[in-house]
């Protein structure tokens, strides 16, 4: 018999990213193998800063869609860079929780709920409103807050870094068990709380691609980036470093986000760097796209610890070669499956010379390669063993 399964997060489909479309990914699992499956969210917004028109001017509002019940409460929306302002939006979906989630989890009794973070204020706020209401509660760390906003330089050290360092520690204390993106995320909450705790590593796995067989696309070598233009991925300064068009490649750009405009203007003014900007597309449609491109890029300005993008288990599961920038884990599954190239964060260079290499490359060469993407998801990265295992995870509460 399925469990009562709540899910607290911040993001929820309509909106576009990584993070939205995990939390769906882990509800229609749930949904899946038979558990009766409702998310508590914020009113979409994300990227824009705005409440989609659709949700407007409503403190709560409910919905079912594809057998998951939603319920949508208030936020302050903003995407800008004041940190007093972001701060302002996490505490008024906080409050939000507070005041009608409680009432919610009182009235629902479900067995379990899993709460989401980062942001560090929304999710301890989840962690005490699921224990008062006496259910299991499971910690989904997707991000190392507040070290990854530190490594993105989006804080500082001082008495609000500490605050937050206060409530990352309490919320590892409070919850029963934990689940996290990468070994990174769950090594780093056993330094920080040695209680031992159940845990499990449920990484973003994708199904295997129905265009994964597609013959590779003909004519000149063409890269894609599909995602969010923020700060975190930094594809502005890729675009002015890495010129395309010399490298006798195109590299096409789908998203949306903080980097788009100055992204369009730098292609109105340089047509000759080979690069090409689309609008976003839905989840649903990534696969079919990315098949008619040779490689994707996934970029990280700066190492971010316990960062594992989704998008490298998105290329295997489309038998696509990746180039990423970045260290630590995600690195290491690139290098050692050879599925493709890794440079350090924010170097140019060795980008530059992983793009001059996949260029000069035989088909062979390049067929080993996709060759490599395929295997690694059956043997290391399959989303339905990973399933399985963690239904069993959870049923064992």
């Amino acid at each position: 018999m399925g469990k009562k399964i709540t899910i607290i997060c911040i993001s929820y489909p309509p909106e576009k990213g990584a993070a939205p479309t995990r939390i769906y990914n882990l509800a229609a699992m749930l949904r899946d193998h038979g558990h009766e499956v409702e998310v508590v969210t914020a009113m979409p917004n994300y990227p824009l800063g705005r409440i989609f028109p659709d949700f407007r001017g409503k403190l709560v509002q409910k919905e079912r869609n594809n057998s998951i019940n939603i319920t949508r409460l208030w936020i302050y929306p903003s995407n800008s860079k004041k940190p007093v302002v972001r701060i302002a939006s996490m505490l008024s979906y906080t409050i939000s929780l507070y005041i009608l989630g409680l009432p919610y989890l009182f009235v629902k009794r479900p067995d379990m709920v899993i709460v989401s973070s980062p942001p560090l204020l929304s999710g301890y706020a989840g962690i005490i409103i699921s224990r008062i209401a006496g259910a299991k509660t499971v910690l989904n760390v997707s991000d190392l807050w507040p070290l990854s906003a530190l490594e993105l330089q989006a804080i500082k050290k001082g008495a609000f870094y500490k605050f937050l360092e206060w409530i990352e520690k309490r919320m590892y204390r409070l919850a029963d068990a934990y689940i996290g993106q990468s070994m990174e995320i769950l090594d780093h909450i056993k330094q920080l709380q040695p209680k031992p705790k159940k845990q499990f590593l449920y990484r973003n796995l994708q199904e295997t691609s129905r265009y994964i067989h597609k013959p590779r696309p003909e004519g000149r070598k063409k890269i894609v980036y599909a995602g969010l233009l923020g700060i975190a991925q930094g594809l502005y300064d890729v675009c002015t470093n890495i010129d395309f068009g010399a490298l006798n490649v195109e590299f096409h750009i789908y998203g949306d986000g903080y980097e788009k405009e100055k992204i369009q203007q730098l292609i109105a003014a340089q047509p000759q760097r080979n690069i090409f900007y689309h609008e976003s597309i839905p989840a649903a449609e990534v696969p079919r796209m990315l098949s008619d491109y040779h490689a994707t890029m996934v970029p990280l300005r700066t190492h971010i610890h316990g960062a594992v993008p989704s998008k490298i288990f998105m290329a295997m599961s489309n038998a696509i070669p990746v180039f990423f920038s970045g260290n630590g884990e995600g690195a290491r599954i690139v290098r050692e499956g050879r599925i493709g190239w890794v440079s350090n964060p924010s170097d140019y260079d060795a980008l530059e010379c992983n793009i001059k290499q996949f260029v000069a490359m035989s088909d062979d060469e390049y067929d080993t390669m996709r060759a490599n993407c395929k295997q690694l998801r059956k043997a290391q990265f399959n989303k339905q063993s990973q399933d399985a295992a963690f239904d069993d995870f959870i049923n064992s509460f």
